[in-house]
């Protein structure tokens, strides 16, 4: 191969590579203000509770401060 060959191929992109793999854009999880959303939630808390109980007392507490936090915005809204 030639130089100006080599130059090519390794020319920058636009796009960083990153936007094209598959498994870079399924890492993260949206999960929405609906049923479907509750449902994932309640799920992931079920597996981490089951497969990773050096979490448990972090899983309670931040249930714990969400509730706390919950009901304050929920008497704010009244």
């Amino acid at each position: 191969m030639n130089p100006a060959a080599y130059k090519r191929i390794a020319a920058p992109r636009d796009e960083p590579s990153q936007s094209r793999d598959p498994i870079w854009s399924m890492s993260t999880l949206v999960v929405t203000g609906s049923v479907v959303g509750g449902v994932l939630s309640l799920g992931l808390l079920v597996i981490i509770w089951g497969y990773l109980p050096v979490v448990r007392p972090f899983l309670i507490a931040a249930l714990a401060v969400g509730g706390v936090l919950g009901f304050i915005l929920w008497l704010r809204r009244r």
